[in-house]
């Protein structure tokens, strides 16, 4: 029975491939025109559906996104080495589009390895400057994986579970930071109906995001994200931790203590590490703007705050031998 899923299809598209298959995917893949005549698709009514409403979010046509798709596919399928390299080109430009950087400001930004305009402008080129040192250079500077950046791994980041509150903070405080950090805590909006546990539902994220300056360039990247595990409103450890951020945002150490409210497809992204940070920010922030204007609400209530509305009161001992620790050696 040949049996038509997904994986099934990708792996007959593998393994029943022809030399004329190969020869049109080797000149797509090398940016020659092939022939051929128009089709038309007769696509079901959900396909047709998400088809549409992506097009439209994206500002391509119905027509472009298909043809984006099946190209994808393609290259994947056919011509994995290809699809590494491509991988490379275009993670390098999702990450520089991604921080709202243009041209002229990535060129700027990497001028010190001679990446200038005329290299950017070509992609053979710029694929001969993304040597591993270079790949890891940017990927350090950014806060992602080199894995990811190189086409090894499909996740930008590595969230790190958290077991105690104090791993946050060793990140969190650096010497060479030009501005305080500012720390971001991401709350699901509303438990998933799948969760099963207490500790998923109660999970929050952390994210630590700081201001770079590199020739000029004012860059700001989150470079640490990690996941504590049933940080529920009663438990004391998270007041604790909660009243330690505020009272280094009182005292000048932190920028802000964002808490933010999240649903459940960006907070499981965030938290699986599966997109760039920045990016799941920005569409976080779009979402809550979507949310006011319809009278949502997206930042924690009350009793998930106590430790931020009272932070002298829930400051435990520890916290505030650790917050002094900390002064005294960025002083």
């Amino acid at each position: 029975m040949n049996r038509k899923n997904m994986t099934t299809l990708l792996s007959r598209i593998v393994l029943e491939q022809d030399t004329e298959m190969q020869q049109r995917v080797r000149q797509f893949s090398d940016g020659k025109k092939t022939g051929g005549t128009p089709m038309a698709i007769r696509f079901r009514p959900a396909a047709r559906e998400f088809i549409t409403r992506v097009s439209r979010n994206l500002g391509i046509s119905a027509a472009e996104l298909v043809n984006m798709v099946v190209e994808g596919v393609m290259l994947h399928t056919l011509t994995p080495r290809q699809a590494t390299v491509t991988h490379m080109y275009d993670r390098f430009w999702q990450l520089m589009d991604a921080h709202r950087l243009s041209l002229t400001n990535v060129a700027t930004l990497l001028a010190d390895m001679n990446m200038g305009v005329s290299v950017l402008e070509s992609r053979e080129r710029t694929l001969d400057y993304l040597t591993t040192p270079v790949i890891g250079h940017i990927a350090a500077l950014f806060g992602v994986s080199p894995d990811w950046f190189d086409g090894t791994d499909d996740h930008p980041v590595r969230p790190v579970m958290l077991t105690r509150r104090s791993e946050v903070a060793d990140p969190l405080f650096s010497a060479s930071d030009i501005t305080a950090p500012t720390i971001n805590l991401v709350r699901r909006e509303s438990p998933p109906p799948t969760c099963g546990t207490i500790s998923h539902k109660d999970d929050i994220i952390v994210c630590i995001s700081r201001l770079k300056k590199v020739n000029g360039i004012n860059l700001r990247v989150i470079d640490f994200t990690g996941v504590m595990r049933n940080a529920k409103a009663e438990n004391k450890s998270t007041d604790a931790f909660l009243a330690f951020c505020e009272t280094m945002r009182k005292a000048a150490r932190l920028g802000a203590v964002n808490t933010l409210l999240a649903p459940e497809h960006l907070f499981s992204t965030l938290a699986g590490g599966r997109e760039i940070p920045v990016s799941v920010f920005i569409a976080l922030n779009n979402y809550c703007v979507f949310s006011e204007n319809r009278g949502g609400v997206h930042c924690w209530g009350v009793d998930d705050m106590k430790g931020i509305l009272n932070s002298e009161f829930y400051l435990s001992p520890e916290w505030e031998d650790y917050r002094n620790k900390i002064s005294r050696h960025i002083e």
